[in-house]
């Protein structure tokens, strides 16, 4: 045999056997359930925002991580990791890889459903909402406000929900300003850059319980209306599609840990009234209809 050939063939081998231990990785091939059962850990991404999920003295804190601790206990959780990065990388990140879960109050939309596998809602409806300087000089209360006012700037965070309703109300892209996460858009308001910044209306009224955070108020009445329908928002753990049997668990403890009081209990420990802390029985697949996995 030539010593091409025979380098070829050997080659040829070596590939096969490589391919068939890395098919047979347990490391590659095993499912989040048995992740979370063998080694009792997950990891979530947050973007660092009160009071869904943010880091505190160096640790995981938020509505969302401490409800998601509670509810996968039942399946072999002990472990939380987390990394902190900008909103619009979660996404990307979870089907990466990178994190198994987004445990930091991702709304469910449309175009989410599509990518990821949502869990049924964690606590009741949520709402966006807008800091302003205080007197809010620009009297900006809706996103009409926002398209006919050639004066505002908007600041969002990458990847936002709300900028889907903005292009809907025709506020011209070059009048918004993304940021990567609600700090630096805080800094940016602050600093006069922007006119407003808009995020769920947990972040923004944490901003406002920051004794560091002067001369700012929370617009009122701030009407999210689009199209002539008012926007309700439902937050909830996401998931890798191929992660959905794992996510069906999650549903079946975080309906359980709803009966309890625990849900409820963990969100109105924040500050928040009993309304916004309910769940209201309302599922993901209701919300995202035929692009629900």
């Amino acid at each position: 045999m030539k010593l091409a050939t025979m380098t070829r063939n050997v080659a040829l081998l070596a590939a096969s056997v490589l391919s068939v231990t890395l098919l047979g990785s347990p490391a590659l091939s095993q499912t989040l359930k048995e992740k979370v059962a063998s080694e009792g850990k997950l990891t979530i991404g947050v973007y660092n925002a009160w009071p869904d999920g943010f880091v505190k003295d160096g640790e995981i804190a938020g509505t969302q991580p401490e409800i998601l601790r509670e509810v996968a206990k039942s399946l072999g959780l002990k472990t939380i990791e987390f990394q902190a990065m900008d909103f619009g990388a979660l996404i990307p990140s979870l089907m990466a890889k990178r994190i198994d879960v987004i445990a930091g109050g991702m709304y469910v939309t449309p175009n989410r459903c599509k990518q990821v596998a949502f869990s049924n809602p964690v606590g009741g409806p949520r709402g966006n909402a807008i800091l302003v300087k205080a007197g809010n000089p620009l009297s900006i209360h809706s996103y009409q406000d926002m398209a006919e006012n050639s004066k505002i700037r908007v600041g969002n965070l990458r990847g936002a929900a709300s900028l889907e309703y903005m292009a809907a109300a025709g506020v011209p892209k070059e009048r918004i300003q993304l940021f990567p996460d609600h700090p630096t858009g805080l800094a940016a308001l602050l600093a006069g850059r922007v006119d407003m910044l808009i995020n769920a209306s947990g972040a923004i009224v944490g901003s406002l319980r920051d004794p560091n955070v002067k001369g700012l108020e929370r617009a009122e009445p701030f009407k999210e209306v689009v199209d002539g329908k008012e926007m309700i928002h439902y937050s909830s753990f996401a998931f890798r599609p191929e992660d959905k049997e794992f996510r069906d668990l999650i549903d079946q403890s975080l309906t359980e840990k709803n009966r309890e009081g625990v849900v409820a209990k963990t969100i109105m420990s924040y500050g928040f009234p009993e309304r916004d802390a309910t769940p209201t029985g309302v599922t993901a697949k209701e919300l995202c209809g035929s692009d629900y996995h």
